[in-house]
């Protein structure tokens, strides 16, 4: 019996000895300093010299142009090169007012359709199926144009495609189509103090002002340095009628006719960096501009049609009435090279055009703002002149403290006689985007608010939401060739009579969004989408407010013109909520519910809904996970230090051309406690080998 005792014990020693070497050997894969290699993205694991490979983003986008119409579909490519299982985290952009409308995970020839649930309860099935160890997928909206999507258990050599599909409307303006679809989040300024906790992976954490900070400012890498991470783009265009141009003013594409109407549109170098926004222009053949152009579907016992627009315009001369124009310029560090130059060229066209009976002032801002004049001056010779020197002395530099600039500018607004109108020249990136649109709310007053957009990366949800409050227009300028071309076509829109007071009826009952109609401006168009039980025979009546008067549009629907589209539906909803979240951001909480509903019904992400996918299978069953966030590259023309100054080393590493570490930067890049436990498993190990050697004396002991 001793003996067999001895046996046994021996059994367990050499089982317990070959348990903890499995166990210090299966989490050792990190890579350590002398193993890195050239074009390797790292962050480091809190053992200091081992690092974790952040895996690069290729992201490959396909859109589809009928008529008014764009359809897009968009696959986010996940590779794990590494060794240990981990958890991708990729804080990206959507055009602002685009409706998502489906998520879908691909792995393999597997595809795992998604469910749409509200924001919280989605988040606990991610976190539920991330814990088991099986695959899922997680899409979350931040803002209208800011999304996070979190891929868990992406087992080594696995990828794994995350299909997002989204359908929006193409703008239309001064007789051009456009179509924009940003690639990169630009850094936010964040205002505010610090609070206790962290809610995502970005460089910033949250504060009083911005909560989500942390969720909305992903890591950047260093003075340029490329992510690796790559976009392709390819547009099938369908526009209807004949074109008579096709052009990209931010990328080279190369442009095939496929017939009457149609082209195909693809990058020229086939992929590209993700480091600014892509916009494409078309015009059509003069002689076939729409008048008034009808776009219907049916779903369920309801029609829902989008209706564009665009009043007959009266080409006599008026009498041109003073203005009071206050231009509020951003002189932040983001704006620091390129956009610096387009806003100042910007400004000084537009103060150019005044006339002697107008009045004008100029607002500046960064960390703080400083004014031009303690009020408005006439527009004279003079006065322009100074002023044009003060333009050009102004430097791009500190924070981007626009809400205080913003209450200066509308204070001034209340202070004359004359028509008021706020040119606001930035890039918008700030992060407390709510409080700046609650304050545009409450102080504009009479006065009208045009954002104009700077750079290759602008915040145009900010922008568009202050332009549609504050009964302008948002005009964005993305190139210093556009700048002239744009302002003129500008301040010919604000020198036209301006069409106040807008009332649209439409025959019968008509559930339509926006329910208040802005102001209409020459060459621009009226867009709005219904819902109606019936919609044949249809006539709209516009009337609204110039100053000669009340004047009344009647414009027939031209149904035949109309396209039966199914994205009608969901382009209608998606308004709706937008609608709805006004009045949210505003104090109105009790349509939360409402917002969800709808979202749920139409199968949209919201602010308060979200996708998520899960595999039902079980691929990392001992469950250790690195959750890594991916970094994107800074907007072209932008300067880092100039946008972060001198902000504490972050941790994240990558290997120069020549095999030397290169310090990059992002704060509080710090691997979670689900990452790998590997040096507690080793010490666990030669506990184990410890214990069973005491045993095995004790017993050897006994049996002698």
């Amino acid at each position: 019996m001793p003996r067999m005792l001895s046996l046994v014990y021996k059994s367990l020693w050499i089982i317990l000895i070959q348990f903890s070497f499995c166990l210090a050997d299966s989490q050792s894969p990190l890579i350590k300093l002398n193993e890195v290699e050239t074009g390797m993205l790292l962050v480091e694991d809190d053992q200091e010299g081992f690092y974790y490979e952040i895996p690069k983003l290729k992201t490959d986008v396909k859109i589809k142009i009928d008529g008014m119409v764009a359809s897009a579909t968009v696959d986010q490519m996940f590779t794990n090169d590494g060794e240990i299982p981990i958890e991708a985290i990729y804080v990206f952009p959507l055009p602002e007012e685009a409706a998502i409308y489906e998520m879908q995970m691909l792995i393999g020839n597997r595809l795992i359709e998604s469910e749409v649930k509200k924001k919280a309860e989605a988040k606990k099935i991610y976190t539920k199926a991330k814990k088991e160890g099986k695959r899922a997928s997680l899409t979350e909206q931040e803002r209208p144009n800011i999304f996070t999507n979190s891929v868990a258990n992406i087992m080594p050599g696995d990828t794994i495609i995350v299909r997002l599909k989204y359908v929006d409307h193409v703008r239309y303006t001064n007789g051009v189509f456009s179509l924009r679809f940003p690639t990169v989040v630009g850094p936010r300024y964040i205002p505010g103090k610090v609070v206790t906790g962290y809610s995502g992976s970005g460089w910033s954490y949250d504060t009083d002002q911005v909560e989500d900070a942390s969720r909305i400012t992903p890591p950047v890498l260093l003075h340029g340095a490329e992510t690796g991470n790559s976009v392709s783009l390819v547009v099938d265009l369908n526009a209807g009628l004949d074109i008579e141009s096709v052009q990209s003013i931010t990328h080279t594409v190369d442009v095939e006719k496929t017939g009457t109407g149609k082209r195909i549109i693809s990058l020229s170098k086939g992929v590209d960096i993700p480091n600014r926004d892509f916009v494409l222009e078309y015009k059509i053949k003069q002689g076939h501009e729409p008048k008034a152009a009808l776009f219907s579907a049916q779903k369920g016992n309801d029609s829902y049609f989008m209706l564009m627009a665009v009043p007959n315009s009266d080409e006599t001369e008026n009498d041109r009435l003073p203005k009071e124009m206050i231009y509020i310029i951003d002189i932040s560090g983001s704006m620091k090279g390129a956009s610096i130059r387009q806003a100042k060229s910007s400004l000084e066209t537009a103060i150019r055009q005044l006339d002697e009976k107008d009045h004008f002032n100029i607002v500046a801002f960064n960390d703080s703002y400083h004014t031009f004049s303690a009020q408005t001056v006439k527009a004279g010779k003079d006065n322009k002149q100074i002023a044009y020197m003060f333009i050009r002395n102004l430097k791009a530099e500190g924070g981007t403290e626009v809400l205080s600039a913003l209450n200066e500018g509308m204070h001034q607004a209340q202070s004359s006689s004359a028509v008021s109108m706020i040119f606001l020249i930035t890039d918008g990136s700030v992060g407390n985007e709510t409080r700046i649109l609650q304050a545009i709310n409450n102080k504009l007053g009479n006065a009208r608010l045009f954002p104009i957009g700077i750079g290759s990366a602008p915040n145009s949800f900010l922008l568009r939401k202050a332009a549609e409050q504050g009964r302008g227009t948002f005009t964005y300028i993305s190139s210093p060739r556009e700048v002239e071309e744009k302002m003129m076509n500008l301040l010919k829109k604000i020198d036209s009579p301006v069409l106040t007071n807008i009332h649209l009826s439409i025959d019968g009952e008509v559930d339509l969004v926006p329910k208040s109609v802005p102001d209409l401006f020459k060459g621009e168009p009226l867009l709005i989408f219904g819902k109606s039980a019936d919609l044949n025979n249809k006539k709209v009546t516009l009337t609204g407010r110039t100053q000669e008067g009340i004047i009344s549009l009647e414009m027939p629907i031209i149904t035949d013109t109309g396209k039966d589209n199914p994205a009608i539906s969901t382009l209608w909803a998606r308004k709706k909520i937008s609608g709805l979240m006004n009045e949210y951001r505003l104090g109105d909480k009790s349509v939360k519910e409402d917002i969800v509903s709808m979202a749920i019904d139409h199968r949209l992400i919201t602010k308060f809904t979200s996708f998520v996918a899960v595999e039902n299978l079980i691929v990392n069953p001992k469950h250790d996970l690195a959750s890594l966030a991916i970094p994107v590259d800074l907007p072209q023309g932008w300067d880092y230090e100039a946008v972060f100054g001198n902000p504490d080393a972050y941790k994240m590493r990558t290997a120069s051309l020549n095999g030397d570490e290169i310090q990059l930067k992002q704060k509080k890049m710090k691997l979670p406690q689900t990452a790998t436990s590997y040096p507690l498993q080793f010490i666990l190990g030669l506990l184990l080998i410890g214990l069973s050697e005491v045993l095995t004396r004790f017993f050897f002991r006994r049996e002698k």
